[in-house]
């Protein structure tokens, strides 16, 4: 199973978000990104890496304290692996 870095995760959450500036351990309520930015990169990921099992319940998990970073963390660990693989297709 290929997984992502965080850096190509925030590059593909910040291409669905349009943002041009995100800090991975920033909160994301207070990040710029809002629940249907999250919903698009779930999607995203979704086609890029459909092994990777991410599904819409990241989303309700978000609190005020939750950090993009985290959120990574936590699909290392529901994997047991180390992230390396650029996305399917070059992007």
């Amino acid at each position: 199973m290929h997984l992502p870095t965080l850096e190509v995760s925030v590059d593909r959450l910040m291409a669905v978000s349009r943002i041009s500036v995100f800090d991975p351990d920033t909160p994301l309520t207070t990040s710029g990104v809002d629940s249907l930015d999250l919903m698009e990169w779930v999607y995203d990921m979704q086609e890029q890496y459909p092994d990777l099992g991410v599904d819409e319940t990241i989303v309700e998990s978000i609190d005020d304290t939750v950090t993009f970073r985290a959120v990574h963390q936590q699909l290392l660990a529901v994997h047991s692996t180390v992230a390396v693989a650029p996305a399917a297709g070059g992007k």
